[in-house]
């Protein structure tokens, strides 16, 4: 697709409709519930109607590794990510049951698994390999970070075609602390303090050297394959006004990476949870409010999936109002 189809998505993207958003949280005032109106406010907003839809939704849960978290060895079947893959493919995770509870699908996509031969044969496979590692060197080529962008983008266009509401997104891979440390570094411009792990605050201090570079640059630099397919998907989502529900760090970082790409998107983005290690204060930089104040899963979608039934009723009430 190359950089004419990215710019042509980025340059798609609107700011979310502020109009919009208050005439979906007017239909619903009289229920009482502001927790609703907030959600009524976010999706109406993105999707440029005061009446929002979530009827037709997905569940995208993208698997990538990163060299930052390579254990060194080949652990086949037994790698995590693996396990976590086929748990989501054989019904068993958490994240399964709550999405047949709110009958949505899930797809699993393996955009780059370290141990990729042994991933469920039913994830789509994107990527070209996990990352290298970014306390080493740069994680990606340019050319490999700009062709998950595009993978991204390509599956977003593909989820639209029949239609598309809400997309929820989640994510599985060993080491994607370390880049959402690097990514946040590079956001804030400074190093974030606070954290006890040594490896992830010396990444957030080498990203707060890239502050200011490009959104495929930090991408390249700190990213993985699951953070430049999620990223693709975020831009993409929000060039066709379709909200995009996050779930923890690594969506997160995923969301930076957009949001470097094109600021708009912000608007278009509901955070599920306050998550856990780095996503309370990606989510305080993107200025998002997140609907659940607490931590919720792993970021393998569950806290996604359980914002679904709350959009429901608030397209429920939406139609009745």
């Amino acid at each position: 697709m190359g950089d004419r189809v990215l710019r042509h998505v980025l340059e798609s993207i609107s700011p979310a409709s502020a109009a919009h958003a208050e005439g979906a949280r007017l239909h619903i005032a009289g229920a009482g519930i502001p927790l609703l109106e907030r959600l009524a406010m976010l999706v109406g907003g993105a999707q440029h109607t005061p009446r929002p839809r979530a009827e037709r939704r997905m569940i995208v849960v993208v698997a990538g590794d990163h060299g930052a978290g390579d254990p060194g060895i080949a652990l086949g079947a037994s790698h995590p990510t693996v396990i976590a893959a086929r748990a989501i493919a054989d019904g068993s995770a958490a994240l399964a049951q709550m999405a047949r509870a709110s009958k949505t699908p899930i797809l699993l996509v393996d955009a780059g698994a370290k141990e990729g031969a042994h991933m469920p044969a039913s994830a789509v496979k994107l990527g070209r390999g996990a990352s290298s590692d970014l306390t080493r060197g740069p994680a990606m080529t340019i050319v490999d970070a700009a062709l998950g962008l595009e993978a991204g983008i390509a599956l977003a266009i593909s989820l639209a075609d029949p239609g598309l509401d809400v997309l929820a997104i989640g994510a599985i891979g060993v080491g994607a602390d370390v880049a959402s440390m690097a990514l946040l570094g590079a956001a804030l411009g400074a190093a974030p303090t606070g954290f006890s792990d040594p490896v992830a605050e010396a990444a957030g201090a080498a990203g707060a050297e890239l502050a200011g570079a490009s959104g495929l640059d930090l991408l390249a630099a700190f990213g993985g394959p699951e953070t430049a397919v999620l990223a693709g998907l975020i831009v993409t989502a929000a060039s066709m006004n379709v909200p995009v529900v996050i779930d923890g760090y690594a969506t997160g970082a995923a969301a930076l990476v957009a949001a470097a790409l094109a600021p708009q998107i912000t608007g278009y983005l509901v955070a599920a949870h306050t998550g856990t290690f780095t996503q309370p204060r990606i989510l305080a930089h993107l200025g998002i409010q997140p609907v659940f104040e607490v931590g919720l899963g792993h970021g393998e979608g569950t806290g996604a999936a359980m914002v679904l039934p709350l959009l429901d009723q608030v397209a429920a009430l939406v139609t009745r109002g």
